[in-house]
Order: C-alpha cells, then sequence, then structure tokens
C-alpha cells in the first residue's frame, strides 16, 4: 500500500489562484453529491433486487460486500493512478466505472452476474472515494480541513438524504429500472466535477518528510499513528453496512428511519467539521462513539417506528461526526505533505469500505439466526469495544511542524 511520491510524477506546480480553487471546490462538491447519490440509489435497492430475484438476505449481503471487496482491492493503487494519468482523468474515469453497469441491471437476475457488476462498479467507486477525499484535503491547509472535509462530507450526505429514500422508495415500487437509470445518471455528475479540478495537483504547503515513501516498512511507520482513528472508522461503519442494508428489510418504516439518519448526518459534518478545527478530534470522537453506537442498538425496534426515528436520526449524527473526526485526525498524522495525505486517504477509505462490507457480509448470516433483537444490539456492541481507541490521540511523524490543529 505504498504511495508513490506524487512529486516524482505530477510536476507539481504552484497553488492555484482563489478563483481556480473555487472551481476546483465546486467540482469536488459536484462530485461528492453525484458519487454518493449514485451509491444511496442503489445501497438498499439492489439488495432488494436480489432478494427479489431469490438470492436471500446472505445473497443480498453479499453484493454489497462484493462491491466494498473490490473498493479495497483498487484503492492501494490509487496514488499510482493519480500519477499516472492525472487527477482529472481519475476521477472521470471512477464515475464511468461506477455509473456505466448500473445500466444493465434491470435485464440481469442471476446472482453471478450482479455479483460481477456490483465488483465493476466498486472499483469506480475505490477510485472515486480516494480521489475526493485527497484532492479536497490538497487545496485546503491543515487548520481548515475540518471545515472542508466537514463541508464535503455534508454534501456527500445530503446526496445520501435524496438517494437512500429514493432507492428504497422506488424498490417496494418494482421500479428497478428506474432506481437504476438514476444511478447511472447521478454517477454522470462524478465525470462533470473531475474537470473542474486543476490538470495538476496544488505544490504542498511543506516539503515531504521521511517516512511517507519507499519502503513497506517506511509505509507501516507512517500508518501507526493513524492506527487508532483508523480502528474506530472502521467499526463506525461496519454498523453503518449493516444499518443501511438490513434495516429496509426488517423495518416497514425503514425509508424515514433511514432518511432520519441522513438528514441529521448533514449538520453532524458541518458541525464536527468545525468543532475539531478549534478542540481537535479526539474531544469530538469518543462521544460521536457512544451516540451512534445507541442508535445503532435501536434498529431492534423494528415494529416501533417512533422509537427507530429517533434511534437513527441518533445513529446519523453520531455517524458523521465520527466521518469527520476520523479523517481529519488520519490527516493530521499524516503530516502536511502529498504523500502523506495520499497515504491517509487510501488508509481511511480502506477502513470505511473494510467496515462496510464487513457489516454487511457478516449481517446477513446474524439476522437469519436471530432477527433484529440480535443483529442491532451486538452491532452496536462491537461499535462500543472500539471507544478506547478513540481516546488515543493521533501524531505527525514531525509533531508540531504541520500546522495542524491539536487533537487532544
Amino acid at each position: 500500500m505504498t504511495p508513490p511520491d506524487p512529486s516524482a510524477a505530477t510536476d507539481l506546480r504552484p497553488a492555484p489562484t482563489a478563483g481556480r480553487r473555487r472551481v476546483a471546490v465546486a467540482g469536488a462538491l459536484i462530485a461528492a453529491f453525484g458519487g454518493f447519490a449514485s451509491f444511496n440509489l442503489t445501497l438498499s435497492a439492489l439488495p432488494a433486487y436480489a432478494v427479489r430475484s431469490g438470492a436471500g438476505p446472505s445473497g443480498a449481503g453479499a453484493l454489497t460486500a462484493t462491491l466494498m471487496a473490490a473498493t479495497l482491492v483498487v484503492q492501494p493503487v490509487t496514488p499510482w493512478l493519480f500519477a499516472r494519468i492525472g487527477r482529472r482523468h481519475s476521477l472521470a474515469l471512477s464515475g464511468a466505472l461506477f455509473g456505466l453497469p448500473c445500466l444493465p441491471l434491470p435485464a440481469v437476475s442471476a446472482l453471478w452476474a450482479l455479483t460481477g457488476l456490483a465488483a465493476l462498479r466498486g472499483l469506480g467507486f475505490g477510485v472515486f472515494v480516494v480521489a475526493g477525499v485527497t484532492f479536497t484535503a490538497e487545496l485546503f491547509p491543515p487548520g481548515a480541513r475540518g471545515r472542508a472535509i466537514g463541508w464535503y462530507g455534508a454534501v456527500g450526505g445530503a446526496a445520501g438524504v435524496l438517494g437512500a429514500p429514493a432507492g428504497i422508495a422506488l424498490a417496494r415500487e418494482g421500479a428497478y429500472p428506474l432506481a437504476f437509470t438514476l444511478a447511472a445518471l447521478t454517477a454522470g455528475l462524478v465525470v462533470a466535477g473531475a474537470f473542474c479540478f486543476p490538470r495538476t495537483a496544488p505544490a504542498p504547503a511543506a516539503t515531504s518528510g521521511p517516512g511517507h515513501r519507499g519502503s513497506p516498512r517506511a509505509t507501516r511507520r507512517a500508518l501507526r499513528p493513524m492506527a487508532g482513528p483508523l480502528l474506530v472508522e472502521a467499526a463506525s461503519t461496519m454498523a453503518y453496512g449493516v444499518v443501511f442494508t438490513f434495516l429496509p428489510l426488517t423495518a416497514p418504516a425503514a425509508p424515514g428511519a433511514l432518511l432520519a439518519a441522513q438528514l441529521s448526518l448533514v449538520p453532524s459534518r458541518l458541525g464536527a467539521g468545525w468543532l475539531v478545527d478549534r478542540y481537535g478530534g479526539r474531544r469530538v470522537l469518543a462521544p460521536a462513539v457512544l451516540v451512534t453506537a445507541l442508535g445503532t442498538a435501536a434498529g431492534a425496534a423494528s415494529h416501533q417506528p417512533a422509537v427507530l426515528l429517533a434511534g437513527t436520526a441518533l445513529f446519523g449524527a453520531g455517524f458523521g461526526a465520527i466521518q469527520s473526526a476520523t479523517l481529519v485526525l488520519a490527516l493530521h498524522a499524516a503530516g502536511d505533505h502529498p504523500a502523506g495525505l495520499g497515504l491517509a486517504g487510501v488508509a481511511w477509505n480502506i477502513a470505511f469500505d473494510g467496515g462496510t462490507g464487513a457489516g454487511s457480509l457478516l449481517g446477513g448470516p446474524l439476522l437469519a439466526l436471530g432477527g433484529p433483537p440480535a443483529l442491532f444490539p451486538a452491532t452496536a456492541a462491537v461499535l462500543a469495544v472500539f471507544l478506547p481507541f478513540s481516546l488515543r490521540s493521533a501524531r505527525p511523524p514531525e509533531a508540531g511542524k504541520s500546522g495542524a490543529p491539536p487533537d487532544g
């Protein structure tokens, strides 16, 4: 998972002008909306389509797990891809790979074919999520990254507000062709947003330091300070995979519940980003983990709409704060140079997608064995086990030289 040295392959130029930066930020937000809208439209609709096709809960979970597995496979090579074909073309390629496989989905019913298309989409999604985080981080100095990541996440959350409930509603009406067509069209926004970015990366705010290039040992040394935030991130997204994959299969009020989660996630991403810049990520992360665990456990109340709605709103608020805090902590631990930021973006997204895939894959058998009263509280308990890791500080390799805000 060692990234290449971007300065050796991308001919870094001076930082873009303020106007060019605004265009790039607009492109990042357009791409974020399109990519996450496409993801959320199919996150629940595709498993439901698989169940209708005879795959059962385990087959439904396997589709999400396959998408996440393909995402994990491609993410370690994304820095090489960015250096080889550039940022614009990499992001545009991700949108095409993520969107085009949606078009044949209505004509496919065999689980092996659905799995193959999910894997192809996963390759595109893997490039997309690393590109969005890394390119956005490059545009801002360390002291403003919490708010920048907050805005990026909030736009992605807003896409989920529209995409997730729409996917569920269309699936329940049997309108799968419309759901999959919308997923393809929204993925096209990733391609459009890609061409707002500069042709090359902005110049780094500080020169590359040791431990971010070269040997696997150097990569492991660079990853070590990020371990706590990354473990918390993986545990939280395991809960995310469980909630968004299986709640639609167990709760009649799932559309409203997932809408509540997405609605609370948007202001949480924004607010948490501001709090992280002001007070540090660690002070945000611990309470966010507790709130997320409590909201996850509420999924057991599948036939109590009021409890379910309140619980998923808590889940969205806590989960959104975890995303902002863990990502900024990982970037802070990486130091302020392109290779470090790229490594942090890859590692954080691997934690996100690995956790989501694990939740989707392991949740199916547990749901079949014990139903919602077993699945959701057990997932919350796993998340709570990782609470001590949220109390660890993430330190850059050369503490105090990156200009990042304190994390404690």
